[in-house]
């Protein structure tokens, strides 16, 4: 077997989302009222904002879960929890399924600020996929 083929084999799977796109036709802000819906069985409360590039400006969006109740909305969060940045292709993909948050991050295309501990267990909540949703 070939270096090559030995990294590729040893490379973690990592745990994708469920499709919130609703194959591909939500927008984003359904996108993000349908990750508020489904974190509201998690059994944790959060506040996710989510700074989107789209084109040359950043669209804000925001959602909350408190006591299994959720809202989600455009504009910004002030006390978020987890503040996610992305462009609006890296998030379609995170949103699809198609890309581990955790591959986005590692490899650059995402950024986080805040309790990541709060974004393992909503990853782990959310996951579509059989995966690791830590990457230590």
């Amino acid at each position: 077997m070939s270096v090559a083929q030995t990294a590729t084999t040893q490379r973690p799977q990592f745990a994708c989302l469920k499709d919130l796109t609703d194959g591909g036709k939500a927008g984003l802000t359904d996108v993000f009222t349908a990750m508020a819906a489904l974190l509201e069985s998690a059994g944790f409360d959060i506040g996710m904002e989510f700074q989107i590039r789209v084109g040359e400006t950043f669209q804000t969006f925001s959602l909350r879960v408190t006591d299994a109740t959720s809202a989600a909305g455009t504009g910004p969060l002030p006390d978020a929890d987890l503040v996610v940045i992305t462009t609006e292709e890296t998030w379609r993909e995170i949103a699809r399924g198609g890309l581990s948050p955790l591959e986005a991050f590692g490899a650059g295309r995402m950024r986080l600020r805040g309790d990541t501990r709060l974004a393992v267990k909503a990853l782990k909540h959310l996951a579509g996929t059989p995966g690791r949703t830590e990457i230590c």
